[in-house]
């Protein structure tokens, strides 16, 4: 009886074990031709010409750019509409129309209100200035007129003759201002 039991048994656990394999096999057989035939689908939807520039774009293969002309190119645009399945005129008020007033808005009318914010840093900086101290003291008592500006010229090498790359007779001050000065170019 025993020997008959661990039979039946071990019938029972192979046809599992089977079963288990077999719905495997399956589930990968049905992905894979899943996968194919979305492949094909792919493939199958756009024509022989647009199959052919894929190829050469994307394969990295050598194209005969000297009878390209750019006015044999097509350029596709495509245009996707978006569908959001919501009738969005429900919940808007009648007549609405949402550039009204759109140029209507005139900016000399409105102030501009500047909002000083008060920095607080965690302490009293009176405390580590100087008595009567103003930071704003002669900031205008500058007399601009009473400066002379110096402009330092430098000699740039650059590293190579740039004459040679001068055309003939050339003079970069040629047409400035009354007080240009006439440079001579050794050529």
């Amino acid at each position: 009886m025993k020997t008959t039991q661990s039979k039946q048994n071990e019938i029972k656990s192979y046809s599992k074990y089977l079963l288990t394999f077999l719905l495997s096999v399956l589930f990968t057989v049905n992905a894979t031709a899943k996968i194919n035939a979305e492949l094909d689908t792919l493939s199958n939807s756009i024509g022989v010409d647009e199959f052919e520039l894929e190829k050469a774009l994307f394969a990295n293969e050598d194209l005969n750019t000297e009878d390209l002309d750019i006015t044999d190119i097509e350029v596709i645009e495509l245009v996707e509409e978006v569908n959001l399945d919501v009738d969005t005129s429900i919940y808007l008020p009648k007549n609405f129309n949402a550039l009204e007033g759109k140029n209507d808005l005139d900016w000399s009318t409105i102030e501009l209100i500047e909002i000083e914010e008060e920095i607080d840093l965690g302490f009293d900086t009176s405390k580590y200035l100087p008595e009567n101290f103003n930071a704003l003291k002669g900031k205008n008592d500058l007399d601009w007129s009473t400066i002379e500006l110096i402009e330092i010229e430098e000699e740039v090498d650059l590293g190579f003759n740039i004459e040679a790359y001068l055309p003939c007779g050339f003079n970069p001050y040629l047409d400035m201002s009354k007080n240009s000065t006439s440079v001579a170019v050794n050529n």
